[in-house]
């Protein structure tokens, strides 16, 4: 039974900054380190590994998302439009442009 303070330490991640990278440095001696700050060698070790992974390396950040609206996809099916505007009939078949269809349709509003 484990009673009083809590045994695990918590570390700042400027120090686990510091610690890792003097752990990375040319020469060092990943054991010397750890004794040296009182780290374990396998959390070191863990350190040093999400280093190399990247892990935490930069934070999340959120993109914003810019929603258009976009023509729905017409299928090239073989239907038939009838439109009647301004005392003028508009047939259409086939697959149809919207903008092209726009275009015509303010002609059409505009010469009535």
């Amino acid at each position: 039974m484990i009673t009083g303070s809590e045994r695990r330490r918590r570390w700042a991640p400027e120090e686990k900054a510091r610690i890792t990278r003097e752990s990375l440095e040319p020469g060092a001696n990943v054991s010397a380190v750890a004794r040296r700050y009182g780290v374990s060698i396998g959390l070191l070790h863990y350190w040093r590994k999400c280093v190399r992974d990247g892990v935490g390396a930069s934070p999340l950040h959120f993109v914003p998302v810019v929603a258009t609206h976009a023509e729905p996809a017409l299928s090239p099916a073989s239907g038939v439009i009838e439109i009647e505007l301004a005392g003028s009939r508009i047939r259409l078949s086939g697959p149809v442009d919207g903008s092209n269809l726009r275009v015509v349709l303010s002609a059409v509003r505009a010469s009535g």
